[in-house]
């Protein structure tokens, strides 16, 4: 046992370098280079994906603006539109006011371009028992009777219509508000 540990004490300190060490080192200083190159690159092309992005994002709310001043440039006075002559009778004034409202309604855009889930429920609402109307009175008139609930189906109408042109109006001022 102490022959083997007087070799060991005799062995020296440090190792000699292999003789390719110079190769190596040669190789890790060029990968060094390469990882640093590459991560002049990533800089650049994460550069450039920001200032793609930026662009878009400019598209995007220019589209956004020139669309609200879409909704800001509509009539939004449906009152002017449902002015009536006062000569019309009761049933054909509101005749003439849901028709003036429904082409109110039409001149909107569909949806739109923020919305608030209350409203949008509302106004879906609306939509929905307004199309259920349309359903029955489509119904009732092919089968040809029951002219009281045709016509208290068609007040109902009526009123639904004007509801909704207060809502959709509301809309349209609060998407007008910067």
């Amino acid at each position: 046992m102490q022959e083997i540990g007087q070799r060991l004490r005799n062995l020296p300190t440090q190792i000699a370098a292999p003789p390719a060490f110079a190769e190596f080192k040669r190789r890790k200083l060029a990968r060094q280079a390469r990882l640093q190159r590459f991560s002049n690159r990533t800089r650049l092309a994460l550069a450039a994906a920001v200032a793609v992005i930026a662009v878009g994002a400019t598209v995007i709310v220019s589209q956004l603006s020139s669309s609200q001043h879409t909704v800001a440039h509509l009539p939004v006075t449906p009152i002017t539109q449902l002015a009536i002559k006062p000569a019309l009778a009761g049933a054909e004034a509101a005749a003439a006011r849901s028709a003036a409202s429904e082409q109110w309604l039409a001149a909107l855009p569909a949806e739109p371009v923020i919305v608030r889930v209350d409203t949008r429920a509302a106004v879906t609402n609306l939509e929905d028992r307004i199309a259920w109307i349309d359903d029955a009175l489509t119904s009732i008139r092919a089968e040809g009777g029951e002219a009281d609930r045709a016509h208290a189906l068609q007040s109902e109408r009526d009123r639904l219509i004007g509801t909704l042109v207060q809502v959709r109006y509301a809309e349209t001022l609060v998407a007008d508000l910067p």
